[in-house]
């Protein structure tokens, strides 16, 4: 199915673009959970972990519901750990006092991955590898640090994290465990402005600590991938550029591993490039499926692409986006993309030619980018000058699926997609954008070998409700000969593809395969619910199991599920007032409305938009007792979400249906 979308280029022009996408069947679609200062998750520090694991179970699900397949989880914010850690202490934002266990324990991490993986979800662990404080205790400055002086003036940190919902100020702590690199490492830190601490990129056993820090992660966790985020070298204003004292602060250590530069600058990217590299070839020998990527600053140089300006990425905090790709250091990239399109006329950014251009360049060099998008910016708050109308979201994502080389999108942050802050954007992507299920993308550099087939499909519908099917089949054993490591480790996730086919036939499943509106679910348990719209023809289920790369199996044996609407009418039938859903939904341009009535009597069947506008007046006459169908033509109706109801005497019912043109 393909949608044309015509686009303004310049409001008050005549010039416009017309694009079309198509819905993928293989889609990223992921959000950060952010849990540093209790963004995303747990709600606060020290919560009995039953209250935190029931909330991260009600967000998976939440974002399960809206579409979302992929999570970056963030467990490592500033030199802590919210997972059981060998090395560095646990995180306040965890247990509400760093070093302090969880008291029952348990291990976020594990379960995390167990949560996602049971509703077939990909989990990344997101860690922050430079920085170590994000506020400096009262006493730090008289360790052994390379520090400076505070500059009064520089009290604004442009921190992501000060952010326009919660307006949550950066709050520090007088007060950090024996564990953590502040105590027993101080000679690792850089001190900036006398505001935050970073580890030190250019220090050879600071480099070496942080990547066995990751790789522990990949060793212990059966995790997905592995993210960072744009914390580099700091951001302004406490660039390593702000102040001479700053530009001094690693004089020391650019003595001591100069690794053969002579430009302090290229030797700052190199520093961030070889930790990249040491990690990337770390995970290619450990666990070689685990994906690595990294959301770097959208704007990699000013004026590139053409028109764009901002701060530089690349000469400020030394994120070298393009090295990566060009080495093939990072399976994919992020760019964090958060502002509008066509925005760069009056303040330098436009979302659709930044990514564009990012996505070139990933295609280049065989790599995969999945835009970060500004979702907090759809935010209900008033922050001045940020926010985005509600048409925003939903413009980017048409622009990715336009364009060939974007695979996908990435959501700052979880909140703006669980709760109702960001004017029902999940409801949109639930109801419209995200409706059909999607595998993540395959990437053809890693793994191409598929499980087997699953067996034995069953499905029973559902004793009560008659359009409910449950369906389950037999686990699918892992070819260890294929898919084991070289040092040890065995790919031990399944993921099954569920597809549901309305035919008066038994369809080709291969055939059917291509389609993504077959695709109903993706589950990593071996059984799974389908509720089916009506039809009067028969419903057709097969299975997939999928790997973690998303290659398939041949099919399953097809199951045939039979007619969920029956020609006959039974008494017991007729007793009820009852509107149905339509199908099929959502539709273009017509469906069919189904209805039942009890009594014979004038009857009321109308259309209305979500500002209460009637838009149609489908039925106003008297009806016989019985079972009733109506088509409903939307071809002058524009698309969105629109509401039926249904009338008679004192009994109303109403339901909802989405057109997509």
């Amino acid at each position: 199915m393909h949608f044309a979308i015509t686009l303004l280029l310049i409001a008050g022009t005549s010039l416009v673009i017309a694009q079309e996408y198509t819905i993928p069947k293989k889609e990223f679609r992921a959000t950060w959970i952010a849990t540093v200062i209790n963004l995303d998750w747990p709600q606060s520090g020290g919560l009995p972990p039953r209250f935190q694991k029931e909330d991260l179970v009600n967000k998976l699900d939440r974002l399960k519901e809206a579409g979302i397949n992929v999570v970056y989880f963030q467990i490592r914010t500033e030199g802590d750990a919210l997972y059981d850690s060998p090395t560095e202490p646990w995180s306040k934002y965890l247990t509400g006092e760093e070093g302090k266990a969880p008291d029952p324990y348990w291990d976020p991490l594990t379960f995390a991955i167990e949560e996602a993986h049971k509703r077939g979800m990909e989990l990344h662990a997101w860690l922050n590898p430079y920085r170590a404080m994000r506020s400096i205790p009262s006493d730090f400055s008289q360790k052994s640090s390379k520090t400076t002086d505070i500059d009064e003036s520089l009290q604004t940190i442009l921190d992501r994290e000060y952010d326009e919902e919660s307006k949550q100020k950066i709050v520090g702590t007088s007060q950090r465990a024996d564990n953590h690199v502040s105590n027993t490492h101080p000679d690792w830190l850089l001190v900036m402005n006398g505001a935050i601490a970073i580890f030190d990129p250019g220090l050879q056993e600071a480099i070496e600590y942080n990547r066995d820090i990751v790789m522990d992660v990949v060793n212990r966790y059966d995790v997905d991938g592995i993210h960072f985020d744009d914390y580099f070298y700091p951001y302004p204003p406490n660039h390593m550029g702000s102040s001479a004292a700053n530009e001094r602060l690693d004089d020391e250590t650019f003595a001591k591993y100069p690794r053969g530069f002579t430009d302090k600058d290229d030797w700052r990217r190199a520093n961030v490039d070889l930790l990249v590299e040491m990690i990337n070839d770390s995970i290619q020998v450990v666990k070689p499926w685990v994906k690595f990527g990294i959301s770097p600053f959208g704007i990699w140089k000013s004026g590139v692409p053409s028109g764009i300006s901002g701060m530089n990425a690349f000469a400020t905090i030394y994120g070298d986006g393009i090295a990566w790709l060009e080495q093939k250091t990072i399976d994919y990239i992020t760019p964090q993309l958060y502002w509008g399109i066509e925005r760069w006329y009056s303040v330098g950014q436009d979302y659709r030619a930044l990514a564009d251009w990012w996505a070139d360049r990933a295609a280049e060099n065989n790599r995969h980018m999945y835009p970060g998008h500004g979702l907090y910016r759809t935010s209900n708050s008033t922050f001045s000058g940020t926010l985005f109308n509600q048409n925003e979201m939903p413009r980017q994502i048409k622009h990715n699926r336009s364009n060939p080389l974007i695979q996908g999108s990435v959501f700052f942050r979880a909140k703006n997609i669980t709760s109702y802050s960001s004017k029902g954007f999940a409801d949109s992507l639930k109801t419209n954008y995200y409706r059909y299920a999607a595998l993540t993308p395959t990437m053809e550099w890693k793994d191409s070998v598929a499980h087997h087939s699953p067996m034995n499909l069953m499905v029973q519908r559902d004793t009560e409700l008659e359009y409910e099917f449950h369906l389950s089949w037999d686990a699918v054993e892992i070819d260890t000969e294929t898919k084991t490591s070289t040092a040890g480790y065995v790919d031990s996730l399944v993921k099954y593809a569920i597809y549901r086919v309305d035919a008066s036939a038994e369809p080709n499943p291969t055939e059917a395969m291509e389609a993504y509106y077959h695709l109903v679910g993706i589950t990593g348990e071996t059984e799974f619910t389908d509720i089916a719209p009506p039809s009067e023809h028969d419903y057709w289920y097969f299975v997939t199991s999928a790997t973690r790369n998303s290659i398939e199996s041949s099919p399953s044996n097809v199951v045939q599920a039979g007619e969920v609407v029956s020609n006959e009418i039974s008494e017991a039938s007729l007793e009820s007032f009852e509107l149905k859903p339509n199908y099929p939904n959502p539709f273009n341009p017509t469906t069919t409305i189904p209805f039942t009535i009890s009594t014979s009597g004038k009857v009321r069947l109308e259309v209305f938009d979500l500002l209460g506008r009637k838009v149609a007046s489908l039925v106003d006459e008297e009806l016989q007792r019985g079972q009733h169908s109506i088509s409903f033509d939307a071809t002058s109706l524009s698309s969105g979400v629109y509401v039926y109801r249904l009338e008679q005497n004192d009994k109303v019912q109403t339901r909802s249906m989405t057109l997509i043109k």
